[in-house]
């Protein structure tokens, strides 16, 4: 939300909350069916780790601005009853990955096995976002940011750079997530594939921005950029696009 939310925006946040409540109770309903009894122990919460952009290369991201909250909602059929006492998105939903009973579980293991494949979806999706700002925001350094000539393309160039921070923002957060539950469900090779990000990962490439610098040949890319496709395809439509400009 804004830093200063209006009444009705408020209200429209209080009325999602309610229905993301419902869809809660509806997923540890039928959770039930599938997982055995659990008590408040055997779950662990989830607690997000932040990766931030090295400071030298940190650029204040883009403030969210979405006009979805001053749209109209339908208010006629929220029942009042099922406004949460707790915020339903600090619940923690009794998924494979953060059950942590030391009970015999052999049910659980098929339930592992569809959660990891759909745990190594999600940090695929992410690490090719992850390249794909990071590779756009390398592009900005040097088309626009380096080459502006006025105090308009300044602006502009700088509130390009912005946007694609916030965007490399949110695939490294999507990203840590799925590695921090496949930590918990995945194999061996998962572990291998799937590492951790770090802070030096986050950095613009530097065969974009500064093609010719003193000390390139020691330089490397994080290891992301050799996960999923090929080398070439990584970075050949972006360098390509660097000689033409």
């Amino acid at each position: 939300m804004p830093v200063k939310p209006t009444v009705k925006q408020q209200l429209k946040v209080s009325i999602l909350r309610s229905r993301l409540y419902k869809q809660v109770k509806k997923f540890l309903h039928t959770a039930n069916i599938f997982l055995p009894t659990l008590e408040d122990g055997d779950i662990k919460p989830f607690e997000e780790e932040v990766i931030e952009t090295p400071s030298e290369e940190a650029v204040v991201a883009q403030d969210f601005e979405d006009d979805s909250l001053d749209q109209e909602i339908d208010y006629e059929e929220e029942d009042e009853s099922e406004i949460p006492l707790v915020l339903p998105e600090l619940l923690a939903l009794p998924l494979p990955s953060n059950i942590i009973s030391k009970k015999p579980q052999p049910s659980l293991e098929s339930l592992r096995s569809v959660e990891r494949e759909l745990r190594k979806g999600q940090a695929n999706d992410a690490l090719e976002g992850l390249r794909v700002g990071l590779a756009n925001k390398s592009l900005l350094f040097l088309k626009d940011v380096n080459k502006s000539t006025s105090t308009k393309q300044t602006t502009r160039a700088w509130d390009a750079v912005r946007n694609v921070q916030s965007q490399i923002n949110a695939q490294a957060r999507y990203y840590q997530r799925a590695w921090q539950e496949l930590e918990c469900i995945g194999t061996a090779e998962d572990h291998r594939v799937y590492q951790k990000l770090a802070s030096k990962d986050l950095v613009t490439v530097k065969d974009i921005t500064s093609a010719k610098r003193f000390g390139q040949g020691s330089d490397a890319l994080a290891w992301f950029w050799r996960t999923g496709p090929s080398q070439d395809t990584l970075t050949g439509e972006w360098m390509e696009e660097c000689k033409l400009n």
